[in-house]
């Protein structure tokens, strides 16, 4: 399978969300990166074809997606970044209700939606209202949804948002596991969230992909340019003025550990580290 964006653009009206942006993904996890209001949105909202590209072209398997309609939106399962569902509904009764939006079979809902909540570790809680969930709980249900139809293309906008450490961290795995035979593309403006799991990652700043690799590929941007020293408090401040500084942290005799991303050395004491992903999040995001 072959997902090409090929010169997709979005205006509304002079303002420009999504500048000329080109890629091609296939199968696994891409993770798109991007602070908020870098388009991430509106790009996710085109690739499901809710919106239409003002001008290019989004082609499955070298045909246009708009041309496709129906058998196009049948491949895809979205989970948008406000997740909408009704309050006193039970997961069971949700699901069956969204099943039967998508066309299935009264036998065919029941037994999907079974599978999909006991996937999703919600199936013990089926009869319980949505509304008495933890945020972790509604976003795996959101998932659950998105899968009703096995999509090809599963597309999560920000579907880790307010999540606690270890929700994060059972959702990230989850998406990891439903990735084997589709594609799955996910935007978040947290590092972590596709710093293991992601088979490439697209980093998006106004509208357009300014880098997009591996991870390994990608901290290569910033090879050479994170530093870290220990400098005197007062120093410390002057300094997170002056560079970008990723972590700051008090050590002892009133000094400071810094850690800066910047092309030259920031401190006579300063050495150079192994860079992460976070770094160049720091890198392209500065301020």
């Amino acid at each position: 399978m072959e997902l090409r964006l090929d010169r997709v653009t979005k205006k509304y009206g002079n303002k420009l969300a999504v500048d000329r942006l080109s890629t091609v993904m296939g199968h696994g996890v891409y993770g798109l990166l991007g602070a908020n209001g870098a388009g991430k949105t509106t790009l996710m909202r085109m690739v499901c074809d809710i919106q239409t590209p003002t001008e290019g072209a989004i082609l499955l398997n070298g045909v246009p997606v708009r041309d496709m309609g129906e058998e196009y939106r049948d491949l895809l399962g979205y989970l948008p970044q406000n997740f909408g569902y009704y309050p006193d509904f039970t997961p069971w009764r949700f699901m069956l209700y969204i099943a039967a939006l998508k066309g299935l079979s009264k036998g065919a809902a029941k037994e999907k939606s079974m599978e999909l909540l006991k996937e999703v570790g919600l199936a013990e809680v089926r009869n319980k209202k949505i509304k008495t969930f933890s945020g972790g709980m509604k976003q795996r249900l959101g998932i659950a949804q998105a899968m009703l139809n096995d999509p090809e293309i599963l597309i999560l906008d920000e579907p880790t948002a307010g999540l606690d450490p270890k929700e994060r961290v059972r959702f990230r795995n989850l998406i990891s596991s439903m990735a084997q035979e589709r594609l799955v593309l996910l935007s978040t403006h947290i590092v972590s969230d596709v710093e293991y799991i992601a088979k490439k990652i697209l980093v998006m700043k106004a509208g357009q992909i300014i880098h997009e690799g591996s991870t390994r590929e990608i901290l290569r941007a910033v090879e050479g340019k994170v530093w870290e020293c220990v400098v005197p408090a007062k120093q410390a401040d002057a300094m997170a003025q002056q560079f970008n500084v990723g972590n700051l942290k008090y050590v002892e005799d009133g000094k400071v550990l810094l850690r800066v991303i910047r092309e030259g050395k920031p401190a006579e004491s300063a050495v150079q580290v192994e860079p992460v992903l976070e770094d160049v999040y720091l890198y392209y995001f500065e301020g």
